[in-house]
């Protein structure tokens, strides 16, 4: 099974949702379904019923243009362009840095697991580095300059100022965005089990919460799929995430908001073009005709779940 790109027989991950599914079924027994809630990414909203009242979507006014509901997809979507920066490597190393060097094909055996971005001609390339022992955590650390397979130093970066307490944390999968960013997936616990995004800027050594206590698609099962992208333009991709998880039964959960964040040259920190409630559903399926999005999603709260196609002209942000 491979779980935020690691291969994993049962990640702590998966171990700590399926732990929590098995909890709240007790204490709903036991308690007589008293209600609770939480948002946080190990936790369960164990109550039914809790989300009343319509949400609405929210799109980003310097869109310019509303969410539109359509009587269906079209047919064929426009093929999307490859991106105009490289991709993030997935390698492993047989010791940690600085001493390790870095091959492709990561396994379980190796001490260390690290996404690199290659560099380029103004920036050295940049590896997020995940170590499993004495404990679990992740380092940022400069490649050296023209070859990726061998660290030069840390970067003196941290994820959040209260990360000297977290218990653990690691990189469940990294991906490139534009303008030499990075977008790294990061399960941490604080104690409580949480899942976030962040995005680290290399050419300013910055490093930023996008979002936390993201969820996973759940319609998709397992493997968790808690990110997913759309390449729109060479230099300009959407990112899709998942927040505001509520639990309808046994192993069963909706999540009631999807949001569609577009990063581009113009938007290094992200816009979020479109905050989708799911009282318009969840995003099943996406692609682009032009410079408009379209969207086939679902709402699977009901028995059978509410499908709908929308549209979202983005000419004025790309």
């Amino acid at each position: 099974m491979l779980v935020g790109n690691r291969p994993l027989g049962l990640s702590r991950r998966v171990r700590a949702l399926l732990n929590s599914v098995a909890a709240t079924a007790l204490l709903t027994s036991v308690a007589g379904c008293d209600q609770a809630h939480s948002n946080e990414s190990g936790k369960d909203n164990m109550a039914f019923g809790l989300f009343k009242g319509r949400k609405t979507s929210v799109v980003d006014p310097s869109v310019g243009a509303p969410l539109v509901r359509q009587a269906s997809l079209p047919t064929s979507f426009t093929t999307l362009p490859a991106a105009a920066y490289p991709a993030v490597l997935d390698l492993g190393a047989d010791a940690p840095p600085p001493a390790g060097t870095l091959k492709p094909n990561p396994s379980e055996r190796q001490p260390i697991r690290a996404y690199v971005a290659p560099g380029s001609a103004q920036h050295a390339g940049v590896a997020v580095v995940n170590f499993y022992e004495p404990r679990r955590e992740t380092q940022l650390w400069q490649m050296t300059p023209r070859d990726e397979t061998r660290f030069a130093s840390p970067l003196p970066v941290q994820f959040a100022p209260d990360q000297a307490k977290w218990i653990a944390f690691d990189a469940e999968s990294v991906l490139a965005l534009p303008s030499q960013q990075l977008l790294i997936h990061l399960a941490y616990d604080k104690p409580i089990p949480t899942d976030g995004l962040f995005v680290h800027d290399i050419a300013a050594g910055r490093l930023h919460l996008l979002a936390e206590g993201i969820a996973p698609d759940w319609s998709q099962g397992l493997p968790y799929k808690f990110v997913d992208t759309l390449q729109i333009a060479p230099d300009a991709v959407l990112v899709l995430y998942h927040t505001d998880k509520e639990r309808l039964g046994p192993q069963r959960y909706v999540n009631h908001l999807d949001h569609l964040v577009l990063f581009s040259v113009k938007h290094r920190d992200g816009l979020e073009v479109l905050k989708l409630s799911i009282d318009d559903g969840n995003v099943r399926q996406w692609g682009l005709v032009g410079k408009t999005l379209w969207l086939k999603t679902a709402d699977d709260r009901a028995a059978k779940p509410r499908e709908a196609a929308w549209s979202l002209d983005l000419a004025k942000v790309l």
